[in-house]
């Protein structure tokens, strides 16, 4: 062990990138600076101690990982005979599943403008507001308007 004496407002280099700069001596106690790059990684002792104490024991900890890992796996895997895939990923890819029959198509929405036997109506009367409150005026739309499939487009 190198053993130095220095006074306040004095250092010590440590190879070419790490400096050791007294700070304060008050009675038995050291205040010490270390300029460092960040990739030196600088701890108290005890800290370093405590550190070293975790990872040991999460490093021990493999044959956890390994049982949880493989107890994963085995949830990941369908089981025989199970349906594969879900109702959205069947409708994407056009495979039906013949337990699940197509569901009727709800009836189209009115256009704007018009009602609902499509003839043109004029627009409803907003209700008035409480009293005392003022409405907030609602977002504006950022989605184009929903053109109905069975309507040629421009009609």
């Amino acid at each position: 062990m190198l053993v130095l004496t220095r006074r306040a407002g004095e250092s010590i280099v440590i190879g070419d990138d790490v400096r050791v700069i007294v700070l304060d001596v008050r009675g038995d106690t050291v205040r010490l600076g270390i300029e460092a790059p960040r990739s030196v990684q600088v701890h108290r002792a005890e800290v370093y101690a405590e550190v070293q104490a975790a990872n040991a024991a999460a490093a021990s900890n493999v044959d956890d990982l390994g049982a949880l890992a493989g107890r994963l796996q085995r949830l990941a895997r369908p089981a025989p005979g199970a349906r594969s895939g879900t109702r959205r990923s069947q409708r994407r890819h056009g495979s039906p599943d013949p337990a699940d029959p197509p569901r009727p198509r709800p009836p189209a929405r009115p256009g704007p403008g018009q009602s609902p036997t499509g003839s043109p109506s004029q627009p409803p009367v907003p209700a008035p507001p409480p009293a005392g409150r003022p409405v907030p005026a609602p977002p504006p739309s950022r989605r184009p308007p929903r053109q109905d499939p069975d309507r040629p487009a421009g009609s």
